[in-house]
């Protein structure tokens, strides 16, 4: 069958083949073995230095684990090492959206945990230099 050629090839070697959340975004792909390098690109490290762009960047990552690992455990639903490690980030991520929330107010035009409409309040927080 087709699709036997190009299932992740990671059954046996599961969680020593991933990327962490940090890696896995700066790489595009939180399988070691899946991951091609453009010619001699070096990955470049995103980083913050302030307390809101690094909360967003931590989102980030936790959201790309998340549809990374969602991707490989619709073909392997029963890898309980990687569905382990995605409810962890799930926990994590939820975490960081909490926190970012409480300090910053909300970080998509559906959060509507308050008491008024808080969408329209700048900076939001896709704006250039709020990062």
């Amino acid at each position: 069958m087709f699709f036997d050629d190009i299932i992740f090839n990671v059954k046996d070697e599961k969680s020593t083949m991933l990327f962490d959340a940090n890696d896995g975004l700066m790489y595009g792909n939180m399988f070691k073995n899946e991951y091609v390098p453009y010619k001699n690109y070096n990955v470049a490290k995103l980083e913050s230095h302030n307390e809101k762009g690094q909360l967003i960047l931590k989102i980030y990552e936790y959201n790309f684990a998340l549809n990374d690992l969602s991707l490989y455990l619709d073909l392997n639903p029963d890898d309980k090492n990687v569905y382990s490690l995605f409810k962890k980030y799930t926990e994590e991520q939820r975490a960081c959206v909490e926190l970012y929330e409480k300090k910053y107010g909300p970080l998509e035009l559906d959060d509507s945990d308050y008491s008024s409409y808080m969408w329209y309040k700048e900076p939001w927080p896709f704006v250039g230099g709020n990062v």
